[in-house]
């Protein structure tokens, strides 16, 4: 990789790693599984361009506009709507390659990646909640019995989420 395609990975405000750059990549892996699935039934462009974002930022790497707008899995008129109106929301923002005046690159604003913390932030707590009413439902019983849970089996006398 050319070294000028690198940028500074998104830090935490202690200078770690984006802490929700697995999580991201978890998403963006089960989104594409829906879209096996489903097709564009499941498409969300603006979506897919802020994840693929979001990923991409966290990884130091620069996201060209041309990038930035195929993430979208739409067409390019389709991308360019949304990345008007992240510019609208000011968390998204261009600027230009300093090597090639033709190539515009694109980045998550600070707002940007707050929103998208944020939302991870949501994400986990609603996963944690979850997580927190099956083990509390899959437990025993005081007279003895258990309570089923749609996404949780036992393998071996052990619940485990279903996949």
């Amino acid at each position: 990789m050319r070294q000028e395609a690198r940028i500074e990975p998104m830090l935490d405000d202690t200078g770690r790693p984006a802490v929700f750059a697995p999580l991201c990549r978890s998403i963006i892996s089960a989104r594409a599984e829906s879209a096996t699935m489903f097709g564009s039934l499941c498409s969300d462009p603006g979506c897919e361009m802020l994840l693929d974002l979001y990923w991409r930022d966290s990884q130091g790497l620069k996201t060209s506009l041309t990038s930035f707008c195929l993430a979208s899995k739409a067409s390019e008129m389709t991308g360019r709507r949304c990345l008007a109106e992240m510019e609208a929301q000011r968390i998204v923002e261009r600027f230009p390659d300093p090597f090639d005046k033709r190539r515009i690159y694109v980045r998550l604003t600070a707002t940007g990646r707050d929103k998208m913390d944020a939302c991870f932030q949501t994400l986990l707590s609603g996963y944690a909640q979850t997580c927190h009413d099956c083990a509390r439902k899959c437990g025993d019983a005081p007279d003895g019995a258990r309570q089923e849970v749609p996404f949780c089996i036992a393998i071996d006398g052990v619940r485990q989420f279903r996949r």
